[in-house]
């Protein structure tokens, strides 16, 4: 246990945290809002806030403070915006799968890219310091366009594929789905109602629907349920989808169904299906609440909704199914109005609201006066968000201006098991809620108010989690979840199938220039003009004084004080392109670097291949040598060598032939000479060759014995290359 307060209490003593609090503490001129923010986010150890003094986002592994190493311990991570934000920001929210982070204010919305992760520690860029991720806006043509159009929520889109889908609500009634491939064009666009451009003249003057609380507040999206879409005829329905239906609760309490999915309409002429408003049972008289700001859909079995009211009331409503009474009541309503046949889908199963319990936290300290020892009453409101535990289903918390809570619906586990085993037919007991009072920033009614920046859980360093809250002046309050009541349910955050490569959509920046940005800061709304009146006017001591105060405002709301937003946007641009700089030419020396390694690399391989080449025509002679040699010394004989062998066979029968008519030729000269000889008188009387016959005999003669003669050396000569 002393291990686990160790770190506990080391947290605010770490660098990051100190750069943290000394530069947003010195930076007193910028405007602090009254109400809580999201700036703090936890991934099992991961820690992650947004530095809005230099627009950039800070990593911490909690981890690391169980290692020995001192400079280890401190190591943090900066990850810098390549278009940081020009507004203030608000929350800052993950996707799924970890890979966007959507950084968003109640003037624009941005989205980051998260690097890629390596090394030894499984650090981003494999533990560079400071590491540039590619950021892109999302609608920012829209918001540019409408200066009024404020965010009121924003969150991913369950339903994508690509986990590249942002659900946006505005103040002007409209739930936008835009695709990070296409920032600037919707996907669909729902309006919810009148939008509050509409019903008045002037954007800074109030709405009376605002007032009636007929605005959306907030939305969430439940489970995913199946919905037949309408062919082009709409006369027969088609294999069902899985749409997402959105949850959205309005200021007076009232709760609509938006039954939405990621599907784009090139046409523009989709249209969503709705339903509600929900029938909430049982009733009341003021709805539940006239001043709703904030809902949840809680990942139970069956489905918690919980929506929270500025004065600190909570409702706990299962969503199930309507009766047969209720249906018909809702039927009712519906046909009151004119179906509208351009929908999407068939129109969906009737869901009211069940509400279980209602709540009502404990924003300041109730005290009582000293001399009347009667309690203070105290009316202080804020908004109030909703943050769902990512450990415990059935357990979320409350972040306002005043403090956090913790709640816990013990009941959910009983509900589920009544609702999943067919057999039981006894309804569970009614067993109230957990609520926990963990930090209070406002403990009187007279206390200034000191808003929560961002709460989040650490898992893995000890059995139990822990809540890390990060207050108004940027120190962590780490406090530990009794493990009896929060338990582990084991579901994991991130799926377990890969997903499959895209291209980034956050090529594509979309960048005002920085001039044009502070001139647009620079501009003044209002003017001085020059007085001039009549000599004979007199004008008292007051109304010059009210004169001077006018003109002394205006020149202080229209120059110092735009001159100094300018300066300080100006000082931290510088911030962020020094940053930038300075990593960039880090980045560069690498890249040089590793240029040359690359080169070397190339070199030694370029002469390694000559020598795997020379080598290798070396080795193709040797065997086609060896190849030669062996089919020469083959038993057997060739095509050729045998029609040779044949050849030589009938030229030897020929020779054959030519000897016996040589040897006949032979006996017949032998036999005339004997007869010339025996009889000398009839050589005599014989008739005598000319001596031209006779040359002309020998020189046949001799040209036989020559052709013979050559043709025995031929025959003998190809005996000896045959081995016959």
């Amino acid at each position: 246990m002393a291990s686990v307060d160790n770190w506990r209490t080391r947290l605010n003593d770490l660098k990051i945290f100190k750069e943290l609090r000394e530069n947003n503490s010195t930076d007193s001129k910028q405007k602090k809002k009254p109400y809580s923010k999201s700036l703090l986010k936890i991934l099992d150890s991961d820690l992650y806030v947004w530095d809005g003094y230099a627009s950039q986002l800070l990593n911490y592994d909690v981890k690391n403070l169980q290692l020995d190493s001192l400079e280890k311990k401190s190591r943090f991570q900066t990850l810098l915006c390549t278009d940081p934000p020009r507004y203030e920001i608000d929350s800052i929210e993950f996707n799924s799968t970890n890979s966007f982070l959507a950084v968003w204010g109640s003037s624009g919305v941005m989205v980051m890219e998260m690097p890629q992760r390596w090394g030894k520690y499984s650090e981003f860029e494999g533990g560079k310091p400071v590491v540039i991720c590619k950021t892109t806006s999302v609608a920012e043509h829209y918001f540019a366009s409408h200066k009024s159009v404020q965010i009121l929520h924003v969150a991913w889109h369950p339903g994508s594929d690509t986990d590249s889908h942002l659900t946006i609500l505005t103040s002007d009634n409209l739930l936008t789905t835009y695709d990070l491939k296409e920032p600037d064009i919707p996907i669909h666009s729902v309006k919810l109602g009148d939008s509050v451009q509409e019903l008045t003249d002037s954007p800074n003057k109030p709405s009376y629907r605002a007032a009636l609380g007929e605005v959306a507040a907030s939305f969430d999206f439940g489970p995913s349920v199946e919905l037949r879409r309408k062919n082009r005829l709409h006369s027969t329905l088609v294999n069902p989808d899985e749409v997402w239906p959105a949850y959205v609760v309005y200021g007076n309490g009232d709760v609509n169904i938006v039954y939405t999915d990621v599907t784009p309409d090139p046409t523009g002429m989709k249209r969503q299906s709705t339903q509600g408003p929900l029938l909430m049972h049982p009733p009341a008289e003021d709805n539940y609440g006239f001043d709703a700001c904030s809902i949840a859909i809680l990942a139970t079995s069956p489905p918690v909704l919980v929506m929270a009211t500025r004065d600190g009331k909570l409702h706990h409503c299962l969503v199930m199914q309507s009766d047969l009474r209720d249906t018909t009541l809702q039927s009712e309503s519906h046909s009151e109005s004119s179906i509208d046949s351009s929908l999407l889908y068939e129109t969906p199963e009737e869901v009211s609201l069940y509400v279980y319990e209602s709540v009502e936290l404990e924003l300041s300290l109730t005290t009582s006066s000293v001399e009347t020892d009667e309690y203070i009453e105290d009316t202080f409101t804020c908004p109030i968000k909703i943050i769902k535990d990512s450990v415990a289903p059935d357990r979320y918390h409350c972040m306002h201006s005043a403090g956090v809570h913790t709640i816990v619906l013990p009941w959910i586990q009983e509900y589920h098991k009544y609702f999943t085993d067919d057999q039981s037919d006894r309804v569970p007991e009614h067993e109230d809620c957990i609520v926990e009072h963990l930090i209070c920033t406002k403990p009187l009614p007279s206390s200034p108010v000191a808003p929560v920046l961002g709460l989040g859980l650490v898992k893995g360093l000890s059995v139990e989690p822990y809540l890390l809250t990060l207050t108004s002046d940027y120190e962590l309050v780490s406090l530990p979840l009794c493990p009896s009541r929060y338990r582990d349910s084991g579901d994991t955050l991130h799926s377990s199938e890969n997903p499959e490569a895209i291209e980034s959509p956050l090529r594509r920046l979309n960048r005002e220039p920085f001039d044009v940005y502070i001139k647009k800061i620079l501009q003044r709304n209002v003017t001085n003009p020059k007085i001039k009146f009549d000599k004979k006017t007199e004008i008292s001591q007051q109304e010059c004084f009210q004169l001077l105060t006018r003109t002394t405002q205006v020149f202080r709301e229209e120059y110092l004080l735009k001159q100094e937003q300018a300066q300080q946007e100006i000082q931290k641009r510088v911030r962020i392109l020094r940053s930038l700089r300075s990593q960039q030419e880090e980045d560069i020396a690498n890249l040089q670097e590793s240029r040359n390694k690359v080169r070397d690399m190339a070199e030694n391989l370029a002469t390694k291949y000559s020598d795997c080449q020379d080598k290798q025509e070396e080795i193709l002679q040797r065997i086609e040598d060896v190849m030669r040699r062996l089919q020469e010394r083959m038993p057997s004989m060739s095509e050729a060598e045998r029609g040779m062998k044949r050849e030589l066979e009938t030229m030897e029968e020929q020779l054959e032939v030519y000897k016996r008519s040589l040897e006949q030729l032979k006996i017949k000269q032998d036999y005339q000479r004997r007869q010339i000889a025996q009889t000398p008188n009839r050589l005599l009387s014989s008739p005598i060759l000319k001596p031209g016959q006779l040359k002309q005999i020998k020189d046949v003669l001799k040209q036989e014995g020559d052709d013979l003669g050559e043709m025995l050396q031929k025959v003998n000569a190809l005996k000896l290359e045959a081995g016959v």
